[in-house]
C-alpha cells in the first residue's frame, strides 16, 4: 500500500472508532422479500453469474504440467488443466462426441484425457488427438472439435474462470490498478493453501454473501468470538467499478495513533476484504488470508455453495505454525456454523411464512446495498435482452 494511502486508510479508522461511526449510504435500501425465493429472478441472476469470474483452483493444486482439478461451476463442468508452457487452461468436462464427460477424477496428472465411453482423446491443451475408428468421420475437420473452452487467468495464486465462452477475464482490471497492487503486497500470490472445503447451504446465495460483507453484526451475533477482535460496525469502504474493498478495524488500531506510518503496516490492525463481484472476497488478514466463493444453485433459489480456501504466506514448517492455523480455522468455523449459517438460514423459511414484505438496509450497510443494487440492476438487463429476443421471435 502507498505511504500516503496508508496514513489515509488509518486515520479514516481512527476517526470512525472515535466517532463511532461507518462509511455510510446516503439512504436506506428497501429490498422486497421475494428476492431470495423468486424462480423466474433466480434464473436471470444465475445467468449474471455465468458471465462473471469465480475462483476454481488455487496454484498449489496445480503444480506440474498435466496437473488438473475438474469442478463443477453453477451447472457447468469444469476441466482445469496446468499447461506445458505453465499457463492454465480451463475447458468444459464434456467430450464432442456425444456428451459424456471426459475426465471423471476430482484431480490427477496427466497428458491425455480419454473419453470412457467411445474413447476420444484430448490433450493437455484441449485438442482432439485421436478416437477409434476415425474411418467412420471422415470429412469431420478434427481441429474444430476440440474440448470447449473458458477465459481462463491465474492471478494472486488462484485460477479464475468466466463460464462463459469468450468473456472478459481481467482480474487486475476488475480490482482497480491501487486495490490489484495491495493484494500483490500482501504475498497472496505465493501463499500456501491450507484448508478448502464447501458446503451446501440451504439458503439464497445472496444471503450467503450479504453475510461476508457486513460489519454491523460484528458485535452483535459474534459476541464471544469476532468481537473480541475486530470492532463492529466500523467500516472503510472504496468502490471501484465491479469490485470493492472493506476494512474493517481491529481493536488495537488506536495503538498507532499518532505514530509514524513506516513503523508499521496497517494490516497488522485491520481486516481487508476485496470483494470481485458477484460473490467472490479475499480476506486479507494480518498472518492468514481466507478465499471465499459463493455461487448458486443451478435449480433451487434456497440453496447455494460456499467454497472457503484458508492460504498460509508461506507453508507452516513449526508445530506452533500449524497450531496457530488450525486455531484460525476453527475459529471461522465456529463463528459460521454455530453462529452466521445458524441465524442466516432461518431467513429462507421467514420469506415464505413470515408474512415480511421486504427488508431494510441502513446507512451502516453501505457494501450490502452496493451488492443488491448491482444484481437488480444486471438481472433487469438480462430481464430486456430476454424480451428484445422475445419480441424478434
Amino acid at each position: 500500500m502507498e505511504r500516503e494511502d496508508k496514513i489515509t486508510l488509518t486515520e479514516r479508522l481512527i476517526a470512525h472508532v472515535d466517532n463511532n461511526s461507518t462509511d455510510y449510504a446516503d439512504d436506506l435500501l428497501r429490498v422486497p422479500f421475494s428476492v431470495f425465493t423468486d424462480p423466474e429472478l433466480a434464473e436471470r441472476e444465475r445467468k449474471v453469474v455465468r458471465r462473471l469470474p469465480h475462483i476454481v483452483a488455487h496454484v498449489d493444486e496445480l503444480k506440474k504440467a498435466g496437473d488438473f482439478v475438474t469442478t463443477e461451476l453453477i451447472g457447468t463442468p469444469l476441466l482445469v488443466v496446468k499447461q506445458t508452457d505453465g499457463s492454465v487452461k480451463a475447458f468444459s468436462n464434456v467430450c464432442r462426441h456425444r456428451g459424456s464427460k471426459v475426465e471423471f477424477d476430482e484431480s490427477g496428472c496427466k497428458r491425455i484425457f480419454s473419453c470412457p465411453y467411445h474413447n476420444w482423446a484430448y490433450g493437455r491443451g484441449g485438442d482432439l488427438r485421436g478416437m477409434p475408428h476415425a474411418e467412420g468421420f471422415d470429412g469431420m475437420d478434427r481441429s474444430q472439435y476440440g474440448l470447449v473452452e473458458f477465459p481462463c487467468e491465474v492471478r494472486h495464486g488462484l485460477v479464475w474462470v468466466v463460464p462463459t465462452v469468450g468473456a472478459d477475464l481481467d482480474i487486475a482490471g476488475i480490482l482497480g490498478a491501487k486495490h490489484d497492487a495491495e493484494v500483490t503486497a500482501t504475498g497472496m500470490a505465493e501463499s500456501f493453501q491450507v484448508r478448502k472445503e464447501t458446503w451446501k447451504l440451504d439458503m439464497n446465495w445472496k444471503i450467503a454473501v450479504d453475510g461476508v460483507q457486513d460489519s454491523y453484526h460484528l458485535c452483535q451475533l459474534h459476541t464471544k468470538t469476532v468481537c473480541n477482535y475486530l470492532e463492529g460496525n466500523i467500516t472503510a469502504y472504496d468502490l471501484v467499478d465491479r469490485s470493492w474493498r472493506i476494512v474493517v478495524a481491529r481493536k488495537s488500531i488506536t495503538e498507532v495513533r499518532g505514530a509514524d506510518p513506516d513503523s508499521f503496516d496497517v494490516r497488522d490492525y485491520s481486516l481487508a476484504n476485496y470483494t470481485i463481484y458477484p460473490g467472490t472476497m479475499l480476506v486479507t488478514e494480518p498472518n492468514h488470508f481466507e478465499i471465499w466463493t459463493i455461487v448458486p444453485d443451478t435449480e433451487d433459489p434456497n440453496v447455494s455453495y460456499c467454497t472457503i480456501r484458508l492460504l498460509s504466506p508461506k507453508e507452516p514448517e513449526t508445530p506452533r505454525e500449524k497450531r496457530i492455523l488450525d486455531k484460525n480455522w476453527e475459529l471461522l468455523m465456529e463463528t459460521l456454523h454455530a453462529e452466521d449459517w445458524f441465524v442466516t438460514k432461518t431467513i429462507t423459511a421467514n420469506a415464505a411464512h413470515g408474512q415480511v414484505d421486504e427488508l431494510i438496509y441502513g446507512r451502516n450497510e453501505l457494501p450490502g446495498q452496493v451488492f443488491h443494487k448491482m444484481i437488480t440492476r444486471d438481472a433487469e438487463e438480462v430481464a430486456r435482452e430476454e424480451a428484445a429476443v422475445g419480441g424478434v421471435r
